[in-house]
């Protein structure tokens, strides 16, 4: 009897740190989750100051095989020209995020209809993968991977 209780004792000692460290987790994560779709919407809204405010100075940026080194790299090899054209319609779906306190990763799902207004079939479909930090008390973006195919159709 003795030995049950002390191992019931256990079990519930382990399952409440577990617990804690879990509840902590969950704001972090909200964090990081928000941060990504703002940078989402940022792009889709073709707001390059929103952009700014959520990407740290030494991003690193991938896509299909190039880089961009740094905030200003990124942006004037990369958003500024794209920026010029109208963004085509998409739909988003963060996939998954994990996050620690200090660090965190994510990434989304995101479906392209470049097929004109009235597209009713993606054209494209857009992997992105982030890499987050927390400087200063704020998360930034410091790691950003897209991985772009045209669907067949």
């Amino acid at each position: 009897m003795r030995a049950r209780a002390i191992a019931m004792a256990g079990i519930c000692l382990f399952a409440a740190a577990g617990w804690g460290e879990d509840s902590r987790a969950i704001p972090a994560e909200q964090e990081v989750s928000a941060t990504i779709t703002r940078f989402e919407r940022a792009l889709q809204a073709r707001n390059l100051a929103g952009v700014a405010e959520i990407v740290a100075e030494d991003i690193v940026v991938f896509e299909n095989g190039h880089r961009n080194d740094g905030w200003k790299d990124f942006r004037d090899n990369h958003l500024v020209p794209e920026m010029k054209e109208a963004a085509p319609p998409m739909s988003s779906q963060l996939v998954k995020v994990v996050a620690s306190p200090a660090m965190a990763w994510g990434y989304s799902r995101t479906e392209m209809f470049a097929g004109g207004k009235g597209a009713q079939k993606a054209s494209h479909l857009l992997w992105s993968v982030y890499i987050l930090e927390k400087r200063e008390g704020v998360w930034k973006i410091t790691m950003l991977d897209w991985s772009i195919a045209k669907l067949k159709g």
